[in-house]
């Protein structure tokens, strides 16, 4: 594992204990927070809380800083589904001897997605004239910090999901999802696709929902929905001719996710001849991704 080297002395790693991040439940208990939530969806606000040690007078210590310095413990979360990175929460820590603070944040539904990361840091919170050479001076010097990555979502899908009344929304009422794909590539994956969910179908709902709880049967709904979800965004991308094998997106873009999902269960062949198999066999390249998604592979 790489590790960042700073210009700088930094606090020494037992100067600040941490109890780790909990994830606040919706009847208020508390879980220690987990590297996965498979059943999260958009819709799905997460509430993460923790308490740390702070030692103030090792950390200035060890880190070279005069007495008078002023710090700050700062959360920052970013998430790679929507591309946003946020500041969640910063408190500053006066004084000297031992401090416990505690930091908490909420990380809306609709920003999130992918990876969410919750990098935890002790800062320098104002610019000083430090005498030591060695010791941080900038307003923002990381002191020690701490990071966390949590998967939202399962394998099925890394863009959002939303429960919907298929009849009332004007879908076929019996279908049990709906993959809802942007035309625009330069789009953000975390709104240029939601995969619908039907209401009335609760087989298919709770598979969705049951994770990696899930019977075989669900599991085998949960392999379908993986196969059409993948079968759809690679039509969608063969249907746009703009999109070449050299086209290039910015990351976290529906054009960036779609050639890497080509690259990923379509290795080696090219958007010109995939094309050119859609008119001819579509059958077969429908056959293509199901081996390639390995439909009840995985559930037999």
């Amino acid at each position: 594992m790489s590790r960042r080297a700073y210009p700088y002395r930094m606090a020494a790693p037992e100067s600040v204990s941490m109890s780790g991040w909990s994830l606040k439940s919706e009847d208020g208990g508390a879980v220690p927070l987990p590297s996965s939530i498979p059943d999260w969806d958009f819709q799905r606000d997460l509430a993460l809380e923790t308490v740390l040690g702070v030692d103030l007078d090792e950390v200035r210590m060890s880190a070279a800083l005069p007495s008078e310095s002023e710090l700050a413990l700062t959360v920052v979360w970013s998430a790679s589904g929507s591309g946003i990175r946020r500041l969640a929460d910063q408190v500053p820590v006066y004084g000297t001897g031992s401090r416990s603070v505690q930091l908490a944040f909420m990380v809306a539904g609709r920003n999130s997605g992918g990876v969410l990361t919750v990098e935890t840091q002790l800062v320098l919170a104002k610019g000083i004239e430090n005498p030591d050479p060695t010791g941080p001076r900038r307003a923002g010097s990381i002191l020690w910090r701490h990071e966390v990555r949590v998967r939202l979502q399962g394998d099925a899908s890394q863009f959002p999901m939303a429960v919907v009344d298929f009849k009332e929304a004007g879908y076929p009422e019996d279908a049990p999802w709906y993959l809802d794909i942007s035309p625009n590539l330069e789009a953000a994956t975390m709104g240029a696709v939601v995969l619908l969910v039907n209401s009335n179908a609760p087989t298919a709902l709770n598979a969705l929902r049951r994770a990696d709880k899930a019977s075989y049967a669900e599991r085998l709904i949960q392999s379908a929905l993986r196969q059409d979800v993948v079968r759809l965004m690679v039509e969608h991308a063969l249907s746009d001719d703009e999109l070449t094998d050299d086209s290039v997106f910015e990351p976290d873009t529906l054009g960036h996710m779609l050639l890497g999902l080509i690259r990923t269960y379509l290795p080696g062949t090219t958007l010109a001849s995939l094309r050119t198999l859609r008119r001819s066999d579509p059958a077969l390249l429908s056959a293509r991704v199901q081996h390639a998604v390995g439909l009840f592979k995985k559930e037999s």
